[in-house]
């Protein structure tokens, strides 16, 4: 009947691991391992060794329980790790204990059994280090003893004599007949086993603490497994070596997510190797207030935290996740990356989390991150610098190789630390200096209730689609804002703003302000009047403005003598400019760069001007930025006439008649309307390829879905602001090269490239028109500013400004604006991006001019009567160096030593097979059928732990700990097996103190369990 309930006690075991799969089965793998406790716990009772010891053993272990279970609801989850390792060594001192007990109790036969000496000394030995390491991990962890590793000089050779030693003793253990000599042996070799497991241990530094959490983990399951081996308890055998491999696999993938060996990590920590030819870190770096974190990530689309051990220190999980979860009510997508390191165990980061109600659908592995690294808008270190240092791609630092979240491809990095200083590797950071990354500096509690103070503040005020750089964006920004029901009353005008007709000869069919818009305006204290039939063009009739809360004024005159503020689309007409009276405002398109005359004559009128096609490249001026919204439609609708104009599908076809390829689609222009024209043209399933002089386009490009095309030859290709700018002879002649070989190999080209205040780039000539397929077509959207003069419509050689002709059978078609293609959406986009700029402005009650404000001085092109606009400056030219941003770098392979090659060698492998048929042989022969028996079992239990253990998911590692751990506690069985005939001998009291550990072990580890769930 025991056998029967110890196997079913072993199967429970397996399956509590396997339930660790999945967090929706972890609950039951917890059920399923106290099952198997219980059960095993229970049929103990009837084994001839309890000898009916009931009263002792409830008296024994209630105590214990409790306090178990109070000490596990005491610690708060942030002192998780130092618990761990506390019961590690409640399970290694009650092994130690029973093997203690068992050797007085069978002194005397003991002595004439070698196999049973060689277990007990084995199992003393394993129990030891384990008990006196975990103690030394926990006061480590919980900085009772200093974090770092402990430098006694030659503590390498120290230990390798202390092993020297135990083998000594042992085998004398194992050798001698004499009582004496033996007991005076066994307690010698447990002295310098103690000794061992505290030095090992105290020369490890914190921050290898996740591979010694684990790796104590596996001794206290093979101290358990070597308790089998000497009461011949099969269940324990089994539990061990579950456990064993348990804490064995989990040590490996910590090592592996450091770049460790596993040696290294156990005989020293990074102190021990120290790296050659580390550079300093020098740079600027850039501080960033709360106020101004909770602007951008409320305007961000896709928002990622990195958590590190900071968080854990600071205790700020709650307030992360409080962030979060305002982000998410705001339409933000957030998520969670872990490293595999992070913290000071397997799975700690998740723990927090866990305990802050963070759904584990939004936790995510590290290398789930990093594919998706570039779609993130902003992302936020918590706390974490080594898993995040981008040195780890340098060689000849220490962390070179280890894997890290590439947080600085992202757009925006956000690092929240107390300092500059380093983390555990005692290396500096470049992500610190990095153009990309803001720091802000602070307790990490501090920081995170201050970012969740201005958030709160800020999320009221702020959309759910507040930014809208695409156009599936602006739609749905639109169609809320149509749902919104209009107040009644508004507040009592301030200011007046005018919207004129936007007739200056170019039958510009687009209005600065929709009539849905003029509602906003009014809540922001502006009377709006309009000219009579500015919105006809776009579908908008006077009523419709009437409807809103407009006024309705016969012609352009009367709205500009009644305006404060006057709104148009288009670049006022000199005509239109000296019929504004001094002092008032104009918002519009002015392309000061191509206009110096226009704005003279604004300046001389007394004009203040602010051209809308200057906003800022930052953040906080998103939600203002007409050239975005605009050229988002720019771009689709290019795709969209490129499509209707070709003479094939778009996709690939497979019918009965054979296999069409997709189209290919080249776009020239990487800016907001050429990742639009790839991400529209990718939809429908062509082939795309893009081309943008500025390299660091390639991961926008890659991520909307097209192949980046790059000219070899090095050379900077941006201004101050990201724009484009004109490049050198030699690079234009490598750019001409290459466009000649893509060229004739395309169906459509989409050309939106442009240069910043000068007239569009020349890109495809005639002779590259002669080389493509008659049916192509060309979309050439920069004919706005083209060299009209040498033929040159825009970005092509001969393309109409506006229409379209055959060139060489290629159809070419020009367009300067196609959004007025589409002027009711356009007019819309634009109507949105007037109402934020005028809110930005102060509205009616405090409207003013503010050129301390970053985003109005950018747009600011006259200011009372003053030219005020300059174009941007050239950045400095940099050396051709990789940036981190650039394209992710591999480690190289590390060169296979012979050594390597001979283990891989069929020799060895043949070699490998002779001798473990040999060496089972051997045992074959010298070893009894129980010893055969409980070496398979020991074999078999340690390939299922490993198959189980790899199955779980690395957010349930820290749960994995804990089941495990209260599994070890089945060397309970063990202790009950020793208490004898008599409760009051030597052998039984240390049987009780085993049990006392055991038990408070059980019960601790299993509540931490049940919290974890």
């Amino acid at each position: 009947m025991r056998g029967f309930v110890y196997l079913f006690s072993a199967i429970c075991f397996i399956l509590s691991l396997r339930g660790l799969s999945t967090p929706e089965t972890a609950k039951r793998g917890n059920i399923l391992g106290m099952t198997g406790m219980g059960a095993a716990i229970l049929i103990t009772f009837s084994t001839e060794g309890f000898g009916g010891h009931y009263a002792a053993f409830f008296l024994t272990i209630a105590p214990p329980a409790i306090v178990g279970v109070y000490i596990a609801q005491s610690v708060s989850m942030v002192q998780m790790p130092q618990l761990v390792a506390l019961f590690h060594s409640f399970v290694g001192l009650a092994a130690v204990l029973v093997g203690i007990s068992s050797f007085h109790a069978g002194l005397g036969e003991s002595g004439t059994n070698a196999t049973r000496a060689v277990e007990t000394a084995v199992g003393e030995f394993v129990a030891a280090v384990t008990f006196t390491g975990s103690l030394v991990a926990a006061a480590k962890l919980h900085e009772l003893m200093d974090p770092k590793s402990l430098k006694i000089p030659g503590r390498h050779a120290i230990n390798a004599m202390t092993v020297a030693a135990v083998a000594v003793v042992g085998i004398t253990f194992c050798a001698t007949a004499d009582t004496t000599t033996k007991i005076i042996c066994l307690y010698t070799l447990i002295t310098l086993s103690l000794w061992l497991g505290f030095h090992l241990v105290a020369s490890i530094g914190g921050a290898d603490m996740p591979v010694v959490i684990s790796m104590l983990n596996s001794y206290s399951g093979f101290a358990t497994a070597a308790s089998g081996f000497m009461l011949d308890n099969n269940l324990l055998i089994i539990a061990g070596s579950l456990i064993g491999s348990s804490g064995a696999i989990l040590s490996y993938i910590m090592c592996r997510g450091m770049n460790r060996d596993l040696w290294s990590v156990v005989l020293g920590g990074w102190e021990d190797a120290p790296a050659e030819g580390v550079p300093g870190v020098e740079g600027v770096v850039r501080e960033i207030s709360p106020d101004s974190v909770a602007e951008e990530v409320l305007l961000a689309k896709k928002v990622l935290i990195v958590p590190g051990y900071g968080m854990a220190v600071s205790r700020c999980q709650s307030d992360v996740a409080d962030i979060a979860q305002i982000l998410a009510s705001r339409g933000v997508e957030v998520e969670f990356g872990i490293h595999p390191v992070a913290g000071r165990m397997p799975g700690h980061m998740n723990v927090l989390l866990a305990e802050a109600n963070v759904s584990y659908r939004s936790v995510k592995e590290m290398s789930e991150v990093n594919k998706q690294m570039l779609e993130y808008d902003v992302v936020i270190v918590v706390g974490a610098n080594d898993t995040v240092n981008p040195a780890s791609l340098e060689p000849g630092t220490k962390i070179y190789g280890m894997p890290v979240i590439e947080v600085w491809k992202a757009k925006r990095v956000i690092v929240l630390k107390r300092s500059l200083a380093p983390g555990y590797a005692a290396i500096d950071n470049p992500l610190f200096f990095l153009d990309n990354t803001r720091m802000l500096f602070g307790n990490a509690k501090d920081t995170t209730t201050a970012i969740f103070a201005c958030l709160s503040q800020r999320a009221a005020f702020v959309g759910k689609s507040a930014v809208f750089l695409d156009l599936e964006g602006g739609a749905r920004a639109l169609e809320e804002g149509r749902r919104e029901t209009p107040p009644t009353t508004w507040p009592s005008p301030k200011r007046t703003v005018g919207v004129l007709k936007d007739s200056n000869g170019r039958g510009t069919p687009l209005v600065s302000l929709a009539p849905r818009f003029v509602k906003r305006l009014r809540k922001q204290a502006f009377r709006v009047i309009v000219e009579s039939g500015a919105g006809a063009e776009a579908n908008f009739s006077d009523d419709d403005y009437v409807k809103a809360g407009a006024e309705i004024m016969p012609n352009a005159d009367t709205v500009i003598s009644r305006s404060d503020v006057i709104l148009k689309v288009s670049v006022p007409s000199e005509e239109l400019i000296r019929r504004i009276p001094r002092g008032k405002i104009l918002i519009s398109h002015v392309f000061p760069g191509q206009n110096a005359p226009l704005l003279e004559l604004m300046a001389s009128q007394g004009l203040t001007a602010l051209a809308v096609d200057e906003v800022p490249r930052i953040t906080r001026a998103q939600n203002v930025d007409v050239k975005s919204s605009m050229q988002g439609l720019q771009g689709y609708r290019a795709v969209l006439e490129a499509f209707n104009a070709l003479p094939r599908l778009s996709k690939t076809s497979i019918t009965a008649a054979g296999r069409v390829d997709a189209a290919r689609v080249l776009v020239l222009g990487a800016g907001v309307a050429g990742l639009q024209a790839i991400s529209t043209a990718h939809g429908l399933q062509a082939e795309v390829f893009a081309y943008d002089v500025r390299a660091a386009t390639r991961e926008e490009v890659e991520s909307c879905g097209g192949t980046f095309l790059s000219v070899e030859l090095e050379e900077e290709g941006e201004v101050e602001g990201g724009y484009a700018r004109e490049m050198g002879e030699a690079y234009e002649m490598a750019q001409k090269q290459m466009l000649s070989r893509v060229v004739p190999n395309v169906d459509v080209i989409i050309c939106t490239a442009a240069i910043h205040g000068k007239p569009s780039p020349k890109l495809i000539s005639n002779d590259m028109l002669a080389t493509m397929r008659p049916g192509s077509v060309v979309i050439d959207l920069a004919t706005e500013f083209g060299d009209r003069r040498s033929n040159w419509g825009g970005n092509v050689e001969g393309s109409p400004t506006d229409g379209e002709t055959q060139i060489h059978g290629v159809t070419i078609i020009g367009r300067s604006r196609i959004e007025t293609q589409m002027p009711t959406q356009a007019s819309e986009l634009f109507s949105m991006n007037m109402s934020n700029l005028l809110e930005e402005l102060g509205g009616g009650e405090n409207f003013r001019i503010d050129l301390t404000n970053e985003v109005i001085k950018g747009l600011c092109c006259v200011h009372e009567g003053r030219v005020s606009w300059a174009p941007p400056e050239p950045l400095p030219r940099r050396p051709p160096t990789p940036s981190p941003r650039s394209s992710p770098r591999l480690v190289p392979p590390k060169e296979v030593s012979l050594l390597d090659q001979l283990v891989t060698s069929d020799a060895f492998f043949a070699m490998s097979l002779v001798c473990t048929a040999a060496f089972a042989g051997l045992l074959g022969v010298t070893l009894k059928a129980l010893e055969l028996q409980q070496f398979t079992l020991l074999a078999l239990s340690l390939i299922v732990g490993y198959y189980s253990v790899w199955s779980v998911t690395p957010a349930l590692h820290t749960p994995l700990m804990s089941v495990t751990n209260a599994l070890s506690g089945v060397i309970i069985i063990g202790s009950m097996l020793e208490y004898g005939p008599s409760a009051t001998s030597a052998s039984a009291i240390c049987a009780l103190c085993a049990t006392s550990f055991s038990s408070l072990n059980i019960a601790g580890r299993s509540q931490v369990a049940y919290m974890l769930q």
